[in-house]
């Protein structure tokens, strides 16, 4: 699943015919063996937030971060590890496919109690199925479930999955997505769902929500009736929003939060020097940068335009003075991370002449020498916009606007609260976006690229449509061996880079900072809060 920022994929009776390199990441904290202390229960932790939750009802919301914390509050079938290839038990204690691979059984955990006390069962599993699918509902994953035909509820604790074919994503689509209780699902219209509060959502999770004000701070409780040795350690995880990077900066150093994403660039090696309570951790993330151009906007239809744009741009420029190293310039709509991966692609260089001489054999001048350039009596002039509160991102608009105004194109940035950019960019309200996501773990281009993707729900913002690319895509996610897929998926990275329908700017390196007061925490390209539910607090 593809978020903004942010499939699944394991393999048991089949394997891959070739072999596969996987990246995994181990994030530990140093200790001695010998004296290693005991987890104890107890203690708040404080996460600092740049901006609130979108939502965190998991039918209706696209945010990456929302995510990360709806995760703890609901359980999925299995959990994800971060090879992006194996599983581990979650709400299933196991699973199995028959011997032709199409259908896959899971046995779910007895004992699980959703929150207002009714027992979780293979219905729930049922019931979820048919909401994500329902097109009423507007779930914008549902993509992930079409090679699924049904859920089948065998009885209170068999949920069994029928395929319309065998292709490696079996169990990484039909464990995405959050399970939902079934008499919740009943209560509510398909269409009303993704906008029922999520505190009147019974939960599963090894969390619950104690308080939510909006704005200023969400906390989270241990929920008593999770059933992984009763509940967390942590007796309180409270995310305070603090809307301002040097705000948050000066409580991480100062200790009032705990926790802090996403850190400056500039600041890293600082924090490293000076805070020795701080642990950072950095590794490769699957987050890359962006600018979209609205396809819907006349200028922008015109690929020429759009790789002239990129031209125009020194991305190189911009990741060493505001990433200092922790970034690389990003040239596929797949992060290296990600098996199907194209590396071969080179940049488009930065070339400001060439930028002119092809604006200008698009017929675009300054015929008033005012100098900007104009096409039919209209200036080339737009608005790129992007989140308050990320200051990369508005240094990245301040930058750009400079470069495009050098090559005779008026750029005027607009940076918006959180919530109000994500609506105006669903409902497809802007001329150009600087943005990110957080891409999903399974080789798939279709929920961003795809010509389906752009109804209302999926996640292609641009109006982008190549029926090559969804060709190539569809053929190359089929393909059981993976040595065969890979030139599908290349020349399918080659399209989209070569129409630059986004100007893609870089990838990332994670760069988050958390109190060595906490134990246990195990960071990685899954999420900061994999397990959030093992951290534990030292005694003062």
């Amino acid at each position: 699943m593809c978020k903004e920022g942010d499939g699944r994929m394991v393999f048991r009776s089949f394997r891959p015919l070739v072999p596969v390199v996987v990246l995994i990441f181990c994030f530990c904290f140093v200790s001695c063996t010998r004296n290693e202390p005991a987890a104890r229960r107890g203690g708040t932790i404080v996460i600092g937030e740049i901006s609130d939750f979108e939502s965190l009802n998991p039918m209706g919301t696209t945010d990456a971060h929302a995510r990360d914390i709806y995760d703890q509050l609901f359980l999925e079938l299995l959990d994800e590890q971060a090879d992006f290839l194996t599983f581990i038990p979650r709400l299933a204690e196991s699973y199995s496919f028959s011997d032709d691979r199409k259908q896959l059984t899971f046995n779910i955990r007895r004992g699980v109690v959703w929150s207002d006390g009714a027992p979780v069962t293979a219905h729930d599993v049922e019931a979820t199925f048919r909401l994500q699918t329902d097109p009423d509902a507007a779930w914008s994953s549902i993509h992930l479930k079409k090679h699924i035909e049904r859920v089948e509820a065998v009885d209170d604790y068999t949920a069994v999955y029928h395929f319309s074919h065998v292709y490696p994503y079996q169990v990484m689509d039909a464990v995405d997505g959050v399970i939902l209780p079934k008499h919740f699902i009943e209560r509510h219209a398909p269409e009303e769902v993704r906008t029922v509060p999520v505190e009147e959502i019974p939960t599963n999770g090894p969390f619950r929500i104690a308080e939510w004000a909006r704005g200023q701070s969400l906390t989270l409780i241990p929920y008593d009736g999770y059933y992984e040795d009763g509940k967390p350690y942590l007796e309180k995880v409270i995310f305070k929003i603090i809307s301002d990077q040097v705000t948050l900066l000066t409580q991480l150093r100062s200790g009032e939060i705990d926790c802090m994403e996403a850190l400056p660039p500039g600041e890293v090696d600082n924090l490293k020097r000076n805070n020795p309570n701080l642990e950072i951790f950095t590794f490769p993330d699957r987050q890359y940068n962006y600018i979209a151009w609205n396809g819907t906007h006349p200028f922008f239809r015109n690929m020429r335009v759009r790789q002239a744009l990129t031209m125009a741009i020194d991305r190189s420029r911009i990741i060493d003075n505001l990433y200092y190293g922790y970034a690389q310039v990003c040239t596929s709509p797949f992060v290296p991370l990600i098996w199907a991966y194209n590396p071969n692609i080179e940049p488009i260089p930065y070339d400001p002449d060439e930028a002119r001489r092809i604006l200008a054999a698009e017929g675009f001048s300054d015929t008033d020498g005012d100098g900007w350039l104009e096409k039919d009596a209209e200036r080339f002039e737009f608005e790129i916009m992007t989140n308050y509160g990320n200051q990369i991102r508005m240094d990245t608009q301040v930058m750009v606007q400079e470069m495009l105004r050098k090559v005779g194109i008026k750029a005027k940035p607009l940076a918006l609260e959180w919530t109000v950019f994500l609506e105006r960019y669903k409902a497809n309200d802007f001329d150009a976006v600087v943005q990110a996501w957080r891409v999903g773990t399974k080789a798939d281009l279709s929920p961003i690229w795809s010509c389906e993707a752009r109804r209302e729900g999926g996640y292609n913002r641009i109006d982008y449509c190549n029926p090559t690319v969804d060709s190539l895509n569809a053929l190359a996610a089929s393909i059981l061996d993976f040595e065969e897929a890979r030139p599908l998926f290349y020349r399918a990275q080659e399209i989209i880079y070569e129409e630059q329908p986004y100007t893609f700017l870089y990838t990332l390196q994670a760069l988050n900072a958390l109190s060595k007061r906490i134990e246990g925490a195990k960071p990685d390209a899954i999420s900061m809060y994999h397990n959030l539910h093992e951290w534990w607090v030292r005694e003062q």
